[in-house]
């Protein structure tokens, strides 16, 4: 899977230069602002360190490790960067996270999946629903330009599915409990560990935890993020609404699901330009806008490294007032 991930990411970057043509992308790398580019690596470490902040906000809200301190998951988020580089997708960076802070912190592997599914739940939820009003905004503003009908399609649907999941678990909770009970042989093992997922995830509702702070460093990292992509946009002479750069923000989040890219190459980069496109960005410059953002996340990425080799992420780490080891099945 690994080659064919490879060989798929680049024969993209090659039909896509081909179609583009080569020289205008080319132009712009050379000739773009590295000012700008640095200015973005600075907005992109502090994007990941608020994000590392709300993940604080979970574990703590979720009672797994009530005293955990902002470091120690900074680090852990950083590490499952470093070493998620290798994964197919940002589900696999997440797997790892979970494993790390199982580890690190203590405590069930499912509780740690609650958290980082509330996490990704919360801001993808807050980022589409921005993009939704940024492109009615864009649509009143440009009528000729604007986020592309099937972008639009994607994030109320991504909408829904968030909302609509989350009612199901907190309201039809007792038919999803008599569901797992029918779950016998191999898949009994998973019973426990999906029960105690449902209870972490319903915080809202069993522990009382305001969701108001949560959504608002959701909402700051939105707009941090839409900050690094107009940073590179003006480096490399893309200049577009801020508004455009804040529907680009959950557009990533939904293609880095697919795994059909090798550390943010491959068709993350025709996406973007299908997307800048729509825009009126000339497809030349939103390619060479594609090919430095992955560079961006590679600079958060590698400060994990750090993590891995001085944070001591092994199994015998446990936080003091952390929870317990993971249990087989869980």
């Amino acid at each position: 899977m690994r080659w064919i991930r490879l060989a798929l990411a680049i024969a993209s970057l090659v039909v896509l230069m081909t179609k583009i043509g080569h020289a205008r992308p080319l132009e712009r790398l050379a000739a773009a602002n590295l000012w700008y580019i640095l200015l973005a690596v600075g907005v992109v470490i502090i994007d990941g360190m608020t994000r590392a902040w709300n993940w604080t906000q979970l574990v703590r809200a979720m009672h797994i490790a009530p005293r955990v301190s902002y470091t120690t998951v900074l680090g852990l988020h950083w590490g499952g960067a470093f070493l998620g580089q290798v994964v197919p997708s940002t589900v696999g960076t997440d797997a790892l996270r979970v494993m790390l802070a199982a580890r690190k912190i203590g405590g069930h592997v499912s509780a740690h999946w609650a958290a980082i599914a509330m996490l990704n739940l919360i801001s993808l939820t807050t980022g589409c629903a921005a993009a939704l009003a940024c492109a009615l905004w864009l649509t009143l503003a440009r009528p000729d330009q604007g986020v592309r009908p099937i972008a639009i399609a994607l994030f109320v649907g991504a909408l829904m599915a968030g909302v609509i999941g989350y009612w199901m678990l907190r309201s039809q909770r007792g038919i999803i409990l008599r569901i797992l009970q029918r779950m016998h042989g191999p898949w009994r093992k998973l019973r426990r560990g999906l029960r105690r997922f449902m209870h972490r995830v319903l915080i809202f509702e069993r522990q009382h935890v305001r969701i108001a702070p949560i959504i608002a460093i959701a909402f700051v990292t939105l707009l941090t993020r839409a900050s690094v992509y107009a940073l590179v946009g003006l480096g490399v002479g893309l200049v577009l609404p801020f508004p455009a750069w804040v529907a680009l923000v959950p557009a990533y989040m939904l293609s880095g699901l697919i795994p059909y890219s090798v550390s943010g190459y491959g068709g993350d980069q025709a996406a973007v330009v299908y997307l800048l496109t729509g825009f009126g960005a000339n497809a030349g410059v939103a390619l060479a806008f594609a090919l430095i953002v992955p560079l961006m996340s590679l600079s958060y990425n590698m400060l994990g490294g750090f993590s891995v080799l001085f944070g001591n992420l092994d199994a015998s780490a446990q936080l003091r007032g952390g929870g317990r080891s993971p249990e087989p099945g869980d």
